[in-house]
């Protein structure tokens, strides 16, 4: 397995275990790795807790030196956002909602998980 081979699995073990943490703190996961038919956006998680929806970025990183929460920049962030519309806008019912980032550091054996509620804002848009 290459380098990118390599980061590549560790960010899908990254989604599992967060996936995991938010179950066991009473979320319902309603996607996981969802794309709207009309974009190239992803969200990695999409979990309820009561009311509100929280679209959750996870970002992992195997050196611990370095933060995984700086690779999420305004490109990311205007993704997630546009994804996230795309989403609440085929729901019946109206939510609350935010975005979540996730963070993983270390190994799958030995790893530290931060989560950070609403770590980011969506961005104005201009008309």
């Amino acid at each position: 397995m290459n380098k990118k081979e390599s980061a590549l699995a560790w960010g899908r073990q990254a989604e599992r275990i967060v996936t995991e943490w938010l179950i066991a703190k009473g979320y319902t996961v309603r996607e996981t790795n969802w794309r709207p038919a009309t974009s190239k956006s992803e969200i990695d998680i999409i979990a309820q807790i009561d009311e509100t929806i929280a679209f959750v970025e996870v970002k992992a990183r195997t050196d611990r030196n370095i933060d995984p929460a700086d690779a999420i920049d305004k490109e990311k962030i205007k993704n997630v956002v546009r994804g996230a519309n795309a989403y609440l806008r085929m729901q019946e019912f109206d939510f609350y909602y935010r975005f979540d980032v996730a963070t993983v550091c270390g190994s799958p054996e030995d790893y530290v998980l931060d989560y950070i509620v609403d770590a980011f804002l969506p961005p104005l848009t201009r008309r």
